[in-house]
């Protein structure tokens, strides 16, 4: 069947395109207005074999770019969308197919369709794909297949990812500002210090001034710059390697995972945004009728912190022995006591998803404010520290020069 390129408005009235096969304009247009569209345009395309031999296409890298966390946050509200207005699920997936940008996300969308049609559950599709879909996101359109509820699952998931993007995208932008200075500071000083000390140098040396210590160790150190550089190189690489070595292992995981966690001031700040991020998701889970020692291994699978993650281990033990979330928690150091006592008043009154949400509403803003006050407090201190360095490169050029001033009077 031909490709006719399309363009319509919603309810809202707002224009949308896309592409969809049909047998003519007349049977695409009926196809639109049945999806509650008002089709304003509808044309042919031109199928990839009739088109100009040796003719390429201009997206042809986009088959590698992997999809973002807002392509799934658009293909959720999308996808909800179209059920609650009365689509099936394979008609929606197939008008997505041909309106996801991301060819990627493209390629899978079609692959689920085909499965769907092929009577496979919409979350076993989705299990086929774990690199794009996470482990959340398939058990809560599980949750929303067995109870029938699939709108409105997928409108919390799309909210749950579009809310962990916002609050990482937030702490990512208000750590680059420190980063940008922190670069180009180290590139300031060793321009000063490998090219434009050793030009003076030489002057101080043939005026036979007797140099000052700071003088004479910005010498040193430019000599080791230029001349052993590769040393240096060499030995952050090899750290590196070494580092990320251990990394791999779960001991040396579970080592670096519990020491990010005592780092001065990083260290409060990610416990936070880890407890945060464990209320969210378990929220999100229970409220969507997932149950709760599932609930609990999910979020142990997604958590991102090896040493949390055994902490969720003994509580998702202690759920199993129907003793609940609460006495766990008080007992592990990584949850605050507020948190055990809000978690024990949640399962007293039967409003766990609520309690978790509140604690994870409140973490949220304190991890926001605590990024905050972090970049205020790290210009300053930035500021400062170029400024000295600066500063102590200054004293060691002019200092000879005064010298030299008096020897020549």
């Amino acid at each position: 069947m031909p490709n006719f390129s399309y363009k319509v408005r919603d309810k809202a009235g707002k224009i949308q395109s896309g592409m969809l096969e049909a047998e003519n304009t007349r049977a695409l247009a009926e196809k639109l207005r049945t999806m509650g569209f008002f089709v304003t345009s509808i044309k042919e395309e031109k199928t990839v074999a009739a088109a100009a031999p040796g003719a390429k296409s201009a997206d042809i890298f986009d088959v590698f770019k992997k999809p973002k966390a807002r392509d799934l946050v658009v293909f959720s509200h999308q996808l909800a969308t179209m059920i609650g207005a009365g689509l099936t699920l394979t008609a929606s997936l197939g008008v997505l197919a041909d309106q996801v940008e991301n060819k990627q996300m493209q390629t899978v969308v079609v692959e689920l369709r085909r499965d769907v049609e092929e009577g496979n559950s919409f979350s076993s599709a989705l299990e086929k794909h774990p690199k794009i879909f996470t482990p959340i996101f398939i058990n809560l359109v599980r949750a929303g297949e067995a109870s029938g509820n699939l709108e409105i699952i997928l409108n919390r998931v799309a909210a749950f990812a579009e809310e962990a993007e916002e609050l990482k995208s937030e702490v990512k932008n208000a750590m680059t500002y420190p980063v940008i200075m922190v670069v180009l500071a180290m590139g300031v000083v060793v321009f000063l210090v490998g090219y434009v000390f050793p030009k003076f140098a030489v002057m101080f040396m043939r005026g036979g001034v007797q140099l000052p210590w700071p003088t004479r160790f910005l010498l040193g150190l430019s000599s080791f710059i230029k001349g052993g550089w590769y040393y240096v190189l060499g030995a952050i690489i090899l750290s590196v390697t070494g580092v990320y070595q251990i990394h791999r292992t779960p001991g040396g995981k579970l080592f670096f995972d519990k020491v990010k966690l005592k780092i001065p001031v990083f260290g409060p700040l990610l416990q936070k945004l880890v407890i945060s991020r464990f209320a969210q998701t378990l929220s999100t889970l229970i409220t969507s009728g997932v149950p709760i020692l599932q609930s609990l291994r999910i979020v142990q699978q997604t958590i991102g912190n090896l040493f949390v993650s055994q902490g969720i281990d003994t509580i998702c033990e202690s759920v199993n022995k129907g003793r609940g979330l609460a006495e766990p928690m008080r007992d592990n150091k990584m949850f605050p006591p507020m948190v055990g006592h809000m978690t024990a008043v949640g399962e007293e009154t039967g409003t766990l998803d609520e309690i978790l949400s509140k604690i994870h509403d409140f973490y949220d803003k304190e991890v926001k404010y605590s990024v905050k006050k972090l970049t205020t407090m790290l210009e300053p201190f930035l500021i400062i520290g170029v400024g000295v360095i600066i500063g102590f490169i200054a004293i060691a050029l002019f200092l000879p020069m005064f010298d030299m001033t008096k020897a020549i009077k």
